[in-house]
């Protein structure tokens, strides 16, 4: 989940950076002192954070495991950071077909060199904020032949994006994709403003990574076309089995929760 445009890199040891701390909390070891001291910090003001980034992740498996069970065996995924814990490929059964995408050159060279040899993954440098230049690179015709009815991952980027761009890529991938084709995501769902939120969002500007909090019906604003397939627009504790008393506490953050969705291109 490397965030938006103006990236720093994954490289630079003298800034925290938002996708090396996400990698921190997830338990992953990619990542630099300075991370670890900044989510130290985060952790202390908001305590659930390590919940939520699991919860992304675990959503991404649920996801996967869901469009491999309805017959795709192409998935596209974009903001994917490195591929190390439970990633799409590591989810999907051989054969599967991935591309993974990062705007952060040194995270894509880092993630090349942990697919090398899989045949059937390929990793680019691409935005997801601007999707258009990744759909056309002659490796996503090459590895899907040039079939479009495929599954798109737009998970744990959104809220790293403003509303003009994420409009702006989900109506992109519309345009690109071909009729059946499925599309997941995430993003917050923040019904009120609270001392947690603004912590929050004090330390991804701090980090120079700002985040863009929404509620529900900005988010089903901002979807466009597609079609939100059942179960709908969920709590993303409502996708994965987990402890109950473990999810209320992290659904405490700012007055909300995470949500996802499956959706649909129909037509």
């Amino acid at each position: 989940m490397t965030a938006g445009r103006h990236s720093f890199s994954i490289a630079d040891a003298s800034t925290p950076n938002a996708g090396r701390i996400y990698d921190y909390l997830l338990g992953g070891d990619h990542n630099f002192e300075i991370d670890r001291v900044a989510a130290d910090q985060l952790l202390k003001d908001v305590p659930e954070m390590t919940l939520w980034v699991r919860l992304i992740r675990w959503f991404l498996a649920e996801a996967t495991e869901r469009l491999v069970k309805e017959g795709f065996t192409k998935f596209l995924d974009f903001a994917s950071g490195l591929p190390t814990v439970d990633h799409i490929h590591q989810t999907a059964p051989k054969g599967t077909k991935v591309i993974y995408s990062d705007i952060d050159p040194v995270t894509v060279a880092y993630a090349q060199d942990i697919v090398a040899g899989l045949p059937d993954v390929a990793y680019v440098q691409g935005d997801a904020g601007s999707p258009e230049l990744t759909l056309q690179l002659p490796v996503v015709d090459k590895l899907f032949d040039s079939d479009r009815k495929v599954a798109i991952g737009f998970n744990g980027i959104a809220w790293f994006l403003p509303d003009d761009r994420v409009r702006h890529a989900l109506q992109t991938f519309y345009d690109w994709a071909a009729p059946g084709s499925r599309l997941f995501l995430c993003d917050t769902n923040i019904a009120i403003v609270t001392p947690t939120t603004r912590k929050m969002e004090e330390f991804y500007k701090k980090v120079k990574e700002p985040v863009h909090q929404r509620n529900e019906a900005r988010i089903r604003e901002l979807l466009g076309k597609w079609k939100i397939c059942e179960p709908g627009l969920r709590p993303l504790e409502e996708w994965i089995p987990i402890e109950r008393k473990r999810v209320e506490k992290a659904t405490e953050i700012g007055g909300g929760n995470l949500i996802g969705a499956i959706l649909s291109k129909e037509g």
